[in-house]
């Protein structure tokens, strides 16, 4: 049986609810050649700079399969936004995967006015089967897996009777081991002029180069991190894919069954080393990376943590540790104590990777060790 919230039936609530829990059940299969939260860090070169900002992965495919979900109307044409929310709410599902999504695959903030569509840019957000997106805005980068077709997408930008003048003094085009790149200079630079106007334009006027292939789209603000990208996704260069410390806890992310997760490294989950005087209980073995969300079993719901570690020896510590922490500290968030939030936890070491089940009706924890910074995960320096 699924878990889920009671829906309130618009766009703009449903993008913000699943911020607070993220969807569980999805991801079927946990060997790389099937979880797709492998696939996705397949298309981040390693070299990117994941430091200051979390890694979002969502897995749209699932959530359709499970939910037995067309994306398709009677009359076989994609379903609109619109629709999409009515049908979820006609099925008395309670989220849809949107409120992480990016701009660039019409999941972002703005799905509901999104110009994603396909008389602009070649696809719509029907086409994305998942996405992965990383780094501080405007610094964000985007990949997806998904259906496009490339000759689609220069049609569609070949079509520049609704953009700004800027735009199509700009536009140029580059071809990089086979994948078209499509160009409007350096995707950093603002235009207030025209915000969320055609083809793919941000609230802050903003157009990041595109890249698609027949199964992948790329997305970021300047061409080059495009080409590496597509380098990555073509087996070229390294990826996250390729790095254990990410590889290892998408497997153990994947046995849960989840839709959506996010990962990243220590540094933006450790509730603020430089204030370790200000908090209680004592502080674990310092980790290296991390993963989170939320699931559901037989027991209840609960968040999940996955913590990578540099040895056994360190995860097996961390156990009791974070145990002790559970006893002893507070929730900033919620100023309560961790006892009274949690109900049951189920906390143990698979070599090197220490992996929490946290039982809990408070779900909207399952990101606020970074942005609240929660200082549960509180390590050594």
């Amino acid at each position: 049986m699924k878990f889920f919230r009671r829906l309130i039936p618009h766009a703009i609530v449903i993008i913000n609810l699943v911020l607070v829990f993220p969807f569980v059940y999805g991801c079927s299969g946990d060997s790389e050649s099937s979880n797709p939260f492998h696939k996705l860090l397949g298309l981040i070169p390693r070299e990117v700079d994941v430091s200051r900002a979390p890694i979002y992965l969502i897995d749209y495919a699932s959530f359709y399969k499970d939910n037995n979900i067309s994306l398709t109307t009677a009359d076989n044409r994609p379903v609109s936004i619109q629709e999409f929310i009515d049908l979820i709410r006609d099925k008395e599902l309670q989220f849809a995967p949107m409120g992480l999504g990016s701009h660039i695959t019409g999941f972002g903030k703005y799905a509901m006015t999104s110009n994603i569509k396909d008389r602009y840019v070649g696809y719509n957000f029907t086409d994305v089967d998942a996405e992965i997106q990383t780094g501080v805005p405007p610094g964000n980068i985007v990949a997806a897996i998904g259906r496009f077709n490339p000759q689609a997408t220069r049609d569609a930008l070949s079509y520049q009777d609704e953009w700004v003048p800027w735009m199509i003094d700009a536009y140029s085009i580059k071809e990089y081991r086979g994948v078209t790149i499509h160009s409007w200079g350096n995707g950093f630079d603002v235009h207030m002029e025209g915000p969320l106007t055609p083809p793919h334009l941000d609230q802050l006027g903003r157009a990041q180069p595109l890249a698609v292939t027949s199964d992948y789209l790329f997305s970021a603000p300047l061409g080059n991190t495009v080409e590496l990208m597509i380098d990555a996704g073509q087996d070229r260069m390294e990826s996250l894919a390729d790095l254990p410390e990410f590889s290892k806890i998408a497997d153990e992310l994947a046995k849960h069954d989840v839709y959506s997760a996010l990962m990243g490294i220590e540094s933006i989950v450790n509730g603020g080393p430089e204030h370790e005087d200000t908090y209680s209980g004592p502080l674990l073995k310092k980790f290296f990376t991390f993963g989170s969300t939320a699931g559901q079993d037989e027991h209840g719901t609960y968040l999940i943590l996955v913590l990578y570690h540099e040895n056994s020896d360190d995860a097996k510590s961390n156990v009791s540790l974070l145990q002790e922490r559970v006893r002893t500290t507070d929730s900033v968030m919620y100023e309560l104590s961790w006892s009274e939030l949690l109900t049951d936890t189920d906390i143990y070491n698979k070599g090197n990777l220490l992996v929490a089940k946290l039982y809990t009706q408070y779900t909207r924890l399952w990101d606020k060790w970074i942005y609240a910074r929660e200082p549960l995960l509180l390590h050594e320096s």
